[in-house]
């Protein structure tokens, strides 16, 4: 540190000795007749004219102060209000204005750059559709995706988050990524991995041409969205400008803009995992919603200095994917575009292999997909036709910048786009939105609200009875008051299933109970069911000889955390089950069953029925049981029944007439990878038997709305079998209450230690089986007390009722770990009446670990 030195006058002008003053001495330091003043000077990068200003400073200085001696040194005439400092010795942003340096421990060695905050990140979503927005490199993961989220419309950001781009390289090896420690001296190069994660592969400059037409229905929306809030996001070259101009978020909620599956897949837009091992790799590369995407490595493109400069470079690339699996107040009127993006991305984890379903279950998925494309396309020739006899026009005006560029295509963008390749707006030259018909707003040419289009709830109606329109309103207000639970739909009469459950005569506590034929013996290679009374009462599934000796239960095994894996085939009159549970031994003098709670061995049932009524009421109460509910909520129950029922009836033989000929069947599905995962392609008889059993199935559907299409494909995949889990590589502690990680290493294992999975999901922590992916130990969130990390070794500690259990994650940091932790129970705690503003602070305090 290099400080002023100025000689003290030690004579005054007549030549005679100058006592020092004590005035002096307390605002300096005066030795040897040298006066310091404690100030030292300060090299700061300025990226706008790619030099060093030095400044003279001194520690209590603030980081504001230090800005305005930067300003007044460069003396270049321009907007600093989206500039900021950033410290890349220590990979932070020095943004509190009031600190001062040397609280911050800024020193005349620090190397700091004073740089503009806002820049452009090229987002990949869900519907694999790319977007190029201007965002905040300074501010918080977490608020990046918040204002990504109301640019487009979409509620509850808190669901969604940002990932790097998993290349294939990624899948064999264990790459976490670093954990980010605020303040901390960085020890590796860390923009280089953000960089080299964040782009896209070479094999995608020649990816799928996919434009946008600038004519196709004179840009008309038929996807009911929210209004086009003003957004806090950077548009146009301009920073802080009162530009108007928006994004057309209709393209986001149409099924037409679809990817070719064979395309993605080879140019690697998306990869298929092989095995659990390589999905919990593809896991691990959340971004850490508490840095900015500067403390990642992620660095904006360079912007050109002067007009000699070259080409701004491309945008790093994210992905923005819903990163947990626990969706709330999903409403068809405002969620178009959420609604869309989440389809996709649940078309496109199965269509991966992310999660495997039977093939039955596949041809269900394929027919809503079939579904909603042809309801989609309904909608937009409705658009067209509405638009022509109204003969009214969107005002359209080309973007004012370079920096807001959208393309469905699957290239890598840059900003330098010519006019013809930009979407043009849905707001007027004055900039006031113009609502599509589905907001039900006035559109040139028309003088009443136009009612919600082909897709909707509601019907096209262009009648002028004024008595319609006061009708139209009162459903909408009462539609509204259903959504907020100002009114509820009265509950379905128990006498539809006057034979569901019984109740005993003492307790009034209702049970099922009923002969079904149980199949227990692991060690024979036959199945070879045996007759048993089965009894479900409250959470546990108690199994007896006969039901005259009820005394003495053979088996007992707990229904909560169960796993239900369906063996169904209705056309062979095949109705059988296979329950994953945890056993639990009974008591040896009485019937009532011990708990299963320090019992932790897990035992596979298999259950047959006789009928497909048996089995639809059975089946209902093992998932009711499995959520910790009981039978004594009919309403639940009686729900559940008709969840199974009608998924009984979609895979039953068809009794309509398929809808399509064979000549628009062979059209609609000439690619059968775009609506079937390639596994069940192979194992099917051959793919003209594989497109006729999607249109039979597709003849009972074929009255689905465009929502209601999307939404009931998003409902049965999440009735898969392990839907929503998040797989890590973990290596356990040894010495645990819990036997894990007791049995690594040994003679052939080259001294490596031993991998375990654990699977995260709504509500649980499991441990999973490498092979199979069976749960083999699961811990609730409700016995979770406290979850913390060691981040001096890299261990995670989960602080359980039962015990305490510490692993080293291998395919993720540890901040990943306890944010997929934190961030559920965060989202565990809406309620529809508390205040649905995000707290923000929580989300940080829950998934913080601590840090």
């Amino acid at each position: 540190m290099t400080n002023f030195v100025a000689r003290y006058p030690s004579q005054d002008g007549y030549g005679q000795d100058r006592p020092y003053e004590g005035l002096s001495a307390v605002n300096g330091l005066i030795v040897d007749g040298a006066y310091l003043d404690g100030s030292w000077e300060l090299c700061i990068h300025v990226e706008d004219i790619n030099d060093l200003v030095c400044v003279r400073v001194r520690g209590d200085v603030s980081v504001g102060g230090l800005m305005h001696q930067i300003v007044e040194a460069v003396n270049l005439k321009q907007s600093w209000s989206d500039h900021a400092i950033w410290w890349p010795q220590r990979n932070m942003w020095l943004l509190h204005t009031r600190t001062s340096l040397d609280q911050y421990g800024v020193q005349s060695d620090a190397q700091l750059v004073f740089r503009r905050t806002h820049g452009n990140l090229q987002i990949v979503l869900p519907s694999l559709s790319t977007l190029v927005l201007r965002v905040n490199y300074a501010s918080r993961v977490f608020t990046v995706v918040e204002n990504i989220c109301k640019e487009l419309c979409i509620r509850h950001p808190e669901e969604l988050s940002l990932m790097f781009p998993v290349k294939r390289d990624h899948l064999k090896y264990n790459q976490p990524l670093p954990v980010i420690r605020h303040g901390v001296k960085r020890t590796g190069p860390l923009t280089s991995i953000g960089s080299s994660r964040s782009e896209m592969p070479t094999a995608h400059a020649n990816g799928i041409n996919g434009t946008v037409s600038m004519s196709r229905l004179n840009d008309s929306n038929p996807y009911p969205t929210l209004p086009y809030g003003s957004a806090t996001l950077m548009r146009g070259q301009s920073d802080n400008s009162l530009d108007e101009e928006g994004i057309d978020v209709g393209k986001f909620a149409d099924c037409s803009q679809r990817r070719s599956a064979k395309a993605v897949f080879s140019e690697e837009w998306l990869l298929k995992p092989k095995n659990v091992q390589q999905k919990a790799r593809m896991d691990g590369s959340w971004l850490d919603s508490s840095r900015s995407l500067m403390e990642h490595g992620i660095e904006p493109p360079t912007i050109p200095i002067d007009d000699f400069s070259s080409t701004p470079s491309k945008p790093p690339t994210l992905y923005l994917r819903f990163k947990y699996y626990n969706f709330y107040d999903i409403n068809t009127n405002y969620d178009a575009v959420r609604i869309h993006q989440l389809y996709e991305q649940a078309r496109w984890s199965l269509l991966a292999g992310n999660l495997e379903c039977t093939e039955d279950e596949m041809i269900v998925f394929a027919a809503y997909q079939l579904q909603a494309e042809l309801q989609n396309e309904s909608a937009l020739k409705s658009a067209a036709t509405m638009y022509a006899s109204l003969g009214g026009t969107l005002a359209r005006h080309n973007t004012l910048a370079p920096y807001n560029t959208l393309d469905t295509g699957l290239r890598p963008l840059s900003p330098d786009f010519s006019m013809t390749a930009r979407v043009s707006s849905p707001r007027s030259l004055s900039g006031s939105l113009l609502r599509m018909p589905s907001l039900g707003t006035v559109v040139p040419g028309t003088t009443r609200p136009l009612s919600p289009p082909i897709g909707s709830n509601c019907h096209l109606s262009f009648s002028s009875d004024p008595l319609e329109e006061v009708d139209e309103i009162d459903a909408m207000l009462t539609e509204l008051e259903q959504s907020c639970n100002g009114a509820r739909q009265p509950r379905k009469s128990s006498a539809a299933h006057p034979d569901t459950v019984d109740e005993t005569t003492s307790g009034g506590v209702p049970f099922l109970q009923d002969s079904i034929k149980v199949f227990r013996d692991k060690g024979l290679l036959l199945r070879r069911y045996k007759e048993m009374w089965a009894v479900v009462k409250g959470a546990t599934l108690v199994l007896y000889r006969d039901p005259h000796n009820v005394d003495l239960p053979v088996a007992s095994y707990s229904l909560r955390d169960c796993l239900i894996t369906p063996d169904l085939s209705p056309s062979n009159v095949r109705f059988a089950v296979k329950l994953s549970l945890v056993f639990s031994p009974p008591s040896s003098n009485s019937s009532t069953p011990v708990s299963g709670r320090r019992s932790k061995t897990r035992e596979e049932v298999c259950l047959r029925f006789n009928s497909m009524e048996q089995y639809t009421k059975w089946v209902a109460a093992f998932r009711l049981a499995a959520r910790g509910k009981s039978l004594s909520c009919q309403a639940a129950f009686d729900k559940e029944l008709e969840i199974v029922r009608e998924a009984l009836e979609k895979q039953a033989a068809p009794c309509t007439t398929p809808v399509l000929s064979p000549e628009d069947l062979t059209a609609r599905l000439g690619d059968l990878t775009d609506f079937c995962a390639e596994r069940i392609i192979k194992k099917a008889r051959s793919k003209d038997s594989l497109r006729q059993r999607i249109n039979e199935t597709h003849a009972g559907m074929r009255d689905l709305s465009l929502q209601e299409a999307k939404l009931r494909y998003i409902e049965d995949w999440q009735r898969l079998n392990h839907f929503g889990r998040s797989y890590f590589l973990v290596q356990f502690d040894k010495g645990n209450q819990f036997g894990l990680g007791s049995s690594g290493g040994g003679l052939f294992s080259g001294g490596n230690p031993q991998e375990d999975v654990i699977a995260i999901r709504q509500g649980r922590i499991e441990v999973v089986s490498p092979s199979t992916e069976e749960t083999q130990l699961a811990w609730n969130f409700a016995d979770l007390r406290s979850w913390n990390v060691n981040w001096d070794n890299g261990r995670v500690i989960l602080d359980f009722r039962n015990g305490k259990v510490s692993f080293k994650p291998l395919t993720a940091n540890c901040k990943t770990v306890v944010e997929m932790i934190g961030g559920y129970v965060f989202l565990s705690q809406r309620n529809p009446d508390k205040n649905q503003k995000i707290d923000e602070r929580l989300f940080h305090k829950l998934t913080g670990a601590n840090d």
